[in-house]
């Protein structure tokens, strides 16, 4: 067990090393505006998305729990069961031209409710956008951060101005807010100041990893490790999701705006879930209070 651990764990520091390297992996979704993502590169937030999970993942590995829970270093991890056979899907990195259309064509075909976490720069660039998702009463929209930096790599009072200026874009809200940390990296500071904006802390119990299929739909070995994907399913990211959320019996699924190869398999995700009998819901349901934080 002991080399098996320091083994994984070599893995995933050579990991967060090659991971600053790594190339874009997505395709579009069918017939999407021709827009380029505003901030990062669609290239380098795949990258900084790989290295903060893998650096989540070894945290978890090499860190004492309590250490990790007095610095509030994870608030979105979750501990508690969601509603039995209740799903929420999630989409975070938008709002982005053609994607957010393609995937509220999508739910909207299938009644489906969702939450979008929207980063405030592309809210602002994107007013329309924001304004579209409004109109679907269904549709929740969530504070992401202004620019979406790690915050453990920024002090206190920057921390508190990526919450504060995209809470006053996004004013409206209905109580409570919801708050979802870039990466899910979360701070005592930020975490004291959003409950005092009436914000929930928004989690997930299923992390697709959406990020790392690349364009032919396949995971590679070191990732298939850190997010969990069975054998079976590395090449198939639809059973990878599918058999997440039957693995949690429901939950609250995280996706990316970002990544179009991802989104293209949207509709089947929704159909496998409702055929295996899951019910789509609305993230505000009673039942997820207690995932929340």
């Amino acid at each position: 067990m002991i080399s098996r651990l320091f083994s994984l764990t070599a893995l995933l520091l050579i990991s967060l090393g090659e991971a600053a390297f790594a190339e874009d992996t997505s395709t579009r979704p069918p017939d999407p505006a021709s827009h380029p993502p505003a901030g990062h590169s669609r290239e380098e937030e795949t990258a900084r998305i790989r290295v903060q999970h893998l650096k989540r993942t070894h945290d978890r590995l090499t860190a004492e729990p309590g250490s990790l829970h007095e610095s509030c270093r994870y608030e979105s991890e979750i501990a508690t069961s969601p509603p039995v056979r209740k799903v929420a899907l999630t989409f975070d990195d938008g709002p982005e031209p053609g994607q957010t259309e393609f995937i509220l064509e999508i739910l909207q075909k299938h009644d489906v409710p969702a939450a979008f976490f929207m980063i405030g720069n592309k809210a602002k660039a994107h007013p329309a956008l924001v304004a579209r998702v409004r109109s679907f009463p269904q549709l929740t929209i969530g504070n992401h951060s202004w620019d979406h930096p790690n915050f453990h790599d920024i002090p206190p009072a920057e921390q508190a101005g990526e919450i504060l200026q995209n809470d006053e874009l996004l004013s409206g809200s209905p109580a409570p807010k919801l708050f979802r940390y870039p990466y899910g990296n979360s701070s005592c500071e930020s975490n004291a100041l959003l409950r005092a904006h009436t914000y929930k802390i928004v989690g997930w119990h299923v992390d697709t990893c959406d990020w790392a299929f690349d364009r032919s739909g396949m995971v590679d070995d070191k990732e298939a490790l850190s997010c969990g994907v069975l054998a079976q399913n590395r090449k198939n990211f639809v059973e990878h999701v599918v058999a997440s959320v039957r693995a949690h019996d429901g939950g609250i699924v995280l996706l990316h705006e970002i990544h179009p190869n991802t989104l293209r398999q949207l509709e089947e995700i929704i159909i496998r879930l409702k055929k295996e009998g899951f019910v789509f819901t609305d993230i505000r349901d009673d039942g997820f209070e207690s995932s929340m934080r």
